[in-house]
């Protein structure tokens, strides 16, 4: 992500990642995509509120386009263009979901100050890349055998302190899991016209109704807010919540959120925090999609016995897992930076009560 005093940029973007196996990827973005693991995007920068990122596909590029408030997002494989305003609040995600760097710096502190307590930062002095100056980060977990992530490394540009290269390893192995690379990196003005959209022939035009312009969006009486116990927290949500009876490793029971009827409990903290989601309701839950939401076929997550008659989605990778669940009328996901089968472990406990 780019400060918000960052210098305009453009740049080609690359990204290859061995988490998510490539036939959900593909099956979540209407067809094959290519090289397995491999993504490539040319992105522009102009300022804060201006960004344009086009993410190349065999199907057709995906462009988005933020120009101030409005924001366009078209898929070139169903010639489909969802535009509208968004509230400020929301900005971001919209950047964020086509993996661009979109997070405002407000968000990129959050993040660093809760893994702060929890992380070793290590610099370096300036190291030069494709002829361009950047600093080497590498950041790790302070405490080994709590997470799956072993330590990302990064070099960060001097003097638009923006990514050049990011790495993602898991525990115990040689090679990234994830990998960002920019490319052809060039500081300078963009056109303003590089910003604007035009609706291309034939397209299918959505334009969303915006949510509503409260804070993040919520609606009122859905603003998140903590619960002092899983008793009021079960007040507050309408429902019946439940916490683990053994959190995996012994991990203490941190924070308790409640937004509408939706329920966080965060078990530990930093790299190695579980979190446990509960909604009332009895449906797909919020962890791991069977559909693809419109866009390609089904997507086969795994499913996993859980007991009892249950069974849930688990989407397991090398740096973590997601586990999801319906029961009782209620809808639980489990995540975190942890093997697969201490989160079923600690979902059959929940199940066994």
């Amino acid at each position: 992500a780019a400060p918000e005093n960052a210098p305009d940029f453009r740049a080609t973007v690359t990204a290859e990642q061995t988490l998510v196996p490539e036939a959900l990827l593909g099956a979540s973005e209407g067809g094959d995509t290519g090289d397995a693991g491999l993504r490539t995007a040319r992105v522009w920068r102009g300022g804060p509120d201006r960004l344009r990122a086009e993410l190349q596909g065999e199907n057709g590029d995906r462009i988005l386009v933020r120009n101030g408030e409005r924001v366009s997002i078209y898929d070139g494989a169903s010639n489909t263009l969802k535009t509208g305003e968004k509230p400020e609040a929301e900005l971001s995600g919209a950047d964020g979901a086509h993996g661009m760097p979109g997070a405002s710096p407000e968000e990129i502190d959050e993040l660093l100050a809760e893994i702060a307590p929890s992380s070793k930062l290590t610099t370096g002095a300036p190291v030069e890349v494709a002829g361009r100056w950047a600093y080497p980060l590498t950041l790790e977990p302070k405490e080994k055998g709590k997470t799956l992530v072993e330590r990302a490394e990064a070099l960060v540009d001097a003097e638009a302190f923006v990514p050049l290269l990011l790495e993602l390893y898991a525990e115990g192995g040689p090679e990234p899991v994830a990998r960002y690379e920019a490319q052809d990196f060039q500081v300078g003005p963009v056109p303003e016209a590089r910003f604007e959209f035009e609706t291309p022939p034939g397209a299918t035009v959505e334009r969303p109704e915006p949510r509503d312009d409260r804070a993040g969006g919520y609606s009122e009486g859905d603003e998140p807010r903590k619960a002092a116990s899983v008793e009021e927290a079960s007040e507050l949500a309408g429902f019946t919540v439940e916490e683990l009876p053994e959190a995996p490793r012994g991990r203490e029971l941190e924070e308790i959120m409640v937004a509408g009827d939706g329920v966080v409990l965060t078990y530990g903290s930093g790299w190695g925090a579980v979190v446990l989601a509960e909604k009332a309701g009895g449906g797909e839950g919020a962890g791991p999609s069977r559909s693809a939401g419109g866009q390609g076929g089904e997507l086969q997550i795994p499913a996993v016995d859980l007991g009892g008659g249950v069974r849930g989605r688990e989407l397991s990778t090398p740096v973590g897992t997601v586990l999801a669940w319906s029961d009782g009328g209620v809808s639980y996901t489990l995540a975190g930076s942890v093997p697969a089968a201490e989160l079923r472990e600690a979902a059959r406990g929940l199940l066994a009560r």
